[in-house]
Order: structure tokens, then C-alpha cells, then sequence
């Protein structure tokens, strides 16, 4: 045979071909009793996994559930990495709000691709049904990358993205820090059920609790990670309770915090730390409305899911990846890319 398959494992030249391992040893081996379209297709999973395809993409599915700034975001990366050169990938993306979402799309999107794709890459809350629907297209035995949010119980591939838990804990640092001697109470602003926002608020409160006694989390108010829902419980807070001495948003709606703030008459008495960098945080930093944004490197992120995709179907080793927690203020982020 002119295609060298000594390196390649025969299972998974069968998993991809839908034929028993019996099968594949006959093709490979030149041996009769072989149907010729049953051959074909064995050789054409070979040669794409020799890279002798070109044309042969994989097609993966990309689910998206967040606020529409970082939809904006992931969406511009995601075309942008799937365009360049010799890469393998095509993608087929579905983008949802958080306030539009309901478990049921993503649970029929993930079923009704079993077959017709060759791996996932996953944004969203955890739900039971997404759960479920992400261990059946494991079971597969095709890549499944949860990326920025985790789903550790699912059988996922691999998990892309920082440590939550650590950009919780930086942001109490940062705003105690910035409190010095300050004793007082700080508000929370949480969204949905994403495992990534209850690591960030785990992180958080274990740093104030162990290092910082004197600053307590009086409550937390929830949004639909929009800004006119941030903005609606900020301002009810102060109105109700008068202004907290920092404000850690968890989630997203950093706009709707910031004139929250302002709007009451606040703004130089409050420090306000959020997360992800985008145009209109970028925006509340150079005007003093933010004290920091809490990042980290979408960019990254992407084109380490496909890069994670492709070891996989050439039998590397694949292991999770934790990007760096990236802290921003108005002085070190101005020659950022910032598309939305």
C-alpha cells in the first residue's frame, strides 16, 4: 500500500470508518473479502488521518451561549482562525444570547450532529440535558472542547480556558488592595448557572475570607448578563442599602454597572472590577467608570480548540489548557485588538 498506516492506530482507523478492526487488518493487509466500497472508505479515513486529504475538512460544531459582547468576540476569532492557511477545520456556529437560551437548543444541536460532525466546541451553563447530550456524542469517541466554561462530568475531550477560580481570586486581591484599611461591604453581580462564574465567585470569596476579614459580601444581585438588568439591581442596591465600597461583576451587563454607579452619584467612591476586554469596557477603564477588567486571551483560546481537534485525529496526546489570567487597566491595554 502506498499509504503508510504504521503509525496509526487500526481502532481508530475502524471508530472513523464505522467498521470492525477485523475489517480495517484486512484492508491493510491487501487480504480478499473485503466489499470495494467498504475498502474505499477505510482508505479515504486513512488518508486523512496521513493529511493525504487536503480537501477533507473536519466539521466541527461550535455552541456559543453568553452575553452578546463575547458571542461578538469569539464569533470574529473563530472565522478569523478558520481562515487561515492549511488549516483542517469547518465550522458550523450557533450563537445565543444568554437571555434567549434555553437547554433544549443546544441539547437538539448536539444531538441531531452525532454522525455528521467530527467534534464540538462548547460555551454554555450547565444543565443536566446539555450534560447528557455531551456524554452521548463522547461516547462517540469525537473531541468535545469546553471552552472559557467547564463540563468536568461530561467525558469531555478537553477544557480550554483560564483558571476560573484564580481570576476570582485576583479580583478580590485587586479590589482589596485598592480598599487599603477600608472596612465595608462589597456586592456581587452574577447571571447564570455557568460553571465558570461559580469558580470565579469561589475564588473570590476564599481570598476576602482568609486574607481580607474586614471586607464582607453583604449580597449579591443576579442579571441576565445585560446591561439594562445589571443596571436595574445595581441601582436598586445603592438605592436601598447606599453605595458598597467595590462592586466585583461576575458576569456580564458591565455597562449597566458602571451608569449604575454613576447615575447615583458614586462614581469616584466605588471600585468597580469586571471581566473580559472588550470596546466598552475598554471604553469604561479610559473614562474611570472600571478600575479593572479581568481578561484573558480568546485569541488564544480558539485557536488552541482547533489545534486540540486536529492531536486528537492524529493520535497526540491531548490534555486540558489553562490560559493566563490577564489583568487590564486604562494604561495597559491601548494597542489591544479590540473588534467589539
Amino acid at each position: 500500500m502506498k499509504n503508510n498506516w504504521k503509525n496509526i492506530s487500526i481502532k481508530k482507523i475502524a471508530e472513523l470508518a464505522k467498521v470492525g478492526t477485523a475489517t480495517v487488518d484486512r484492508v491493510l493487509h491487501n487480504r480478499e473479502g473485503v466489499k470495494e466500497k467498504t475498502k474505499n472508505k477505510i482508505l479515504s479515513v486513512l488518508n486523512d488521518l496521513n493529511g493525504l486529504n487536503n480537501n477533507s475538512k473536519k466539521k466541527i460544531v461550535l455552541c456559543c451561549e453568553s452575553g452578546q459582547s463575547y458571542n461578538n468576540t469569539l464569533k470574529y476569532h473563530v472565522e478569523k482562525t478558520s481562515k487561515k492557511k492549511n488549516n483542517n477545520i469547518a465550522i458550523e456556529s450557533h450563537y445565543i444570547p444568554a437571555k434567549e437560551f434555553k437547554p433544549s437548543i443546544f441539547e437538539k444541536i448536539i444531538l441531531d450532529s452525532y454522525h455528521e460532525s467530527d467534534g464540538l466546541i462548547i460555551v454554555s451553563q450547565e444543565d443536566t440535558k446539555i450534560e447528557r447530550a455531551l456524554q452521548k456524542y463522547c461516547n462517540l469517541k469525537k473531541p468535545v472542547i469546553t471552552l472559557t466554561t467547564d463540563f468536568p462530568s461530561s467525558g469531555r475531550t478537553a477544557y480550554v480556558g483560564c483558571e476560573q477560580s484564580a481570576a476570582g481570586a485576583t479580583a478580590a486581591n485587586l479590589i482589596s488592595n485598592s480598599l487599603t484599611q477600608k472596612k465595608g461591604q462589597i456586592l456581587m453581580v452574577m447571571s447564570m448557572p455557568y460553571r465558570c462564574q461559580q469558580e470565579r465567585e469561589l475564588g473570590f470569596k476564599k481570598v476576602l475570607r482568609s486574607h481580607f476579614p474586614k471586607i464582607v459580601i453583604k449580597e449579591s444581585v443576579y442579571s441576565l448578563d445585560t446591561s439594562e438588568e445589571s443596571y436595574k439591581h445595581v441601582k436598586r442596591y445603592i438605592r436601598d442599602n447606599g453605595p458598597p465600597l467595590g462592586i466585583y461583576n461576575i458576569s456580564g451587563g458591565n455597562i449597566g454597572v458602571a451608569e449604575a454607579i454613576k447615575d447615583t452619584g458614586f462614581q469616584n467612591e466605588v471600585v468597580f472590577i469586571g471581566h473580559e476586554l472588550n470596546k466598552n469596557s475598554k471604553k469604561l477603564l479610559d473614562s474611570d467608570e472600571m478600575s479593572y477588567v479581568i481578561g484573558h486571551d480568546v485569541k488564544l483560546e480558539v485557536e488552541k480548540s482547533f489545534s486540540l481537534i486536529n492531536d486528537f485525529y492524529n493520535d497526540k496526546p491531548i490534555k486540558s489548557f489553562k490560559s493566563s489570567v490577564l489583568i487590564y487597566t486604562k494604561y495597559n491595554c491601548l494597542d489591544y485588538e479590540l473588534i467589539f
